[in-house]
């Protein structure tokens, strides 16, 4: 009985720290794929998107008004972020 009551205190006290930052959301980096950054980004759905069609693939630019990230092949290769004024 005891063991059962410590394994439910711990999961209890561990499960909701674990899904609490499941739930939160981060800047996007570097190598996040174009689903990640839409669903699970601080930044999310852009204002505009401008995609670039090359030979070798789709390049993509996702406009917001605190910057542009630059998408190639589905992940994120470069971020610019604007200078707050």
């Amino acid at each position: 009985m005891k063991k059962i009551l410590i394994l439910f205190i711990f999961y209890n006290f561990f499960g909701c720290s674990l899904n609490s930052s499941l739930n939160t959301k981060n800047a996007p980096v570097i190598g996040d794929s174009s689903d990640t950054i839409l669903n699970y980004s601080t930044w999310g759905k852009p204002k505009s998107k401008k995609i670039i069609v090359r030979s070798n693939g789709n390049d993509e630019e996702w406009i917001y008004e605190r910057g542009i990230l630059y998408i190639k092949g589905g992940m994120l290769t470069s971020i610019q972020e604007f200078e707050v004024k």
